[in-house]
């Protein structure tokens, strides 16, 4: 039995003017799986990342093709982003109100999406700092962003990300600002996460070696097409296209 295509993407083309952005984009991310989006910079995958999230500059449009999540189109209106699709992003810093304490982040998070007394959210917001490996709850809690290391800002948005019970988490490049080891740990603890979570996941990337780590399925995009769209291992194993052959042998 297949899994269920939580996101389908049919045909997406999107414009600047005249130029084209991302052209005929077919893609599915399936139930519990890890879908990887690997091209280099200016190739429109952080594009494709804004067009699901529904935040597209004015000057972008969309010319054809529909986004569909559990089968309904995603529009500006739609409810889903923020609670049933969520996102971690590549700045942890800038990912934060600097003059609001981690608490406050999670409390504001929780009241967008549920209805519970304060008690109940702190007690919810440490148990996610758990999740994310981090054990001083109380003192990160009361922490400002300021305060805190890159990496620990870095689990505190996967926290966030996960704390609404997201159906679908996009990951848009969540390690590039990291160090070697803390994005060792990072990319370590999604996998661990998505597992337990049996998470569904969009992973935008140019690192290969990301993909490697934690994708089941890859899409590798090349001028804003979709040049390779296939499991992970046929990817590295058997690539067909000549751009995702000269990537893997750049990686080497």
């Amino acid at each position: 039995m297949q899994p269920d295509n939580i996101l389908k993407i049919e045909n997406l083309c999107i414009n600047i003017g005249r130029k084209k952005v991302l052209h005929n984009i077919h893609l599915q991310a399936k139930k519990g799986r890890i879908l990887g989006i690997v091209g280099e910079s200016g190739s429109g995958k952080s594009t494709l990342c804004r067009a699901i999230m529904q935040q597209l500059p004015p000057s972008f449009q969309q010319t054809d093709g529909s986004i569909l999540f559990n089968h309904y189109p995603l529009t500006k209106e739609s409810k889903h982003i923020g609670s049933t699709i969520t996102s971690i992003l590549q700045n942890p810093l800038m990912a934060f109100d600097t003059i609001q304490t981690i608490e406050g982040h999670f409390f504001e998070t929780l009241k967008a999406h549920r209805k519970m007394e304060r008690i109940q959210m702190s007690q919810l917001s440490e148990l996610y700092l758990k999740k994310v490996q981090l054990y001083d709850t109380k003192r990160i809690l009361k922490s400002y962003p300021f305060e805190l290391s890159g990496g620990m800002l870095q689990r505190i948005m996967i926290a966030l990300a996960l704390i609404s019970k997201p159906q679908l988490v996009i990951a848009d490049e969540p390690t590039t600002a990291l160090d070697l080891v803390t994005q060792h740990s990072i990319l370590t603890l999604l996998r661990t996460l998505q597992n337990q979570e049996q998470l569904t996941m969009l992973l935008i990337t140019h690192d290969l070696g990301v993909i490697a780590a934690l994708a089941d399925d890859v899409a590798v995009i090349y001028n804003g097409e979709v040049i390779e769209y296939t499991d992970v291992y046929t990817c590295f194993d058997s690539p067909v296209h000549p751009h995702t052959k000269q990537l893997l042998e750049a990686r080497l």
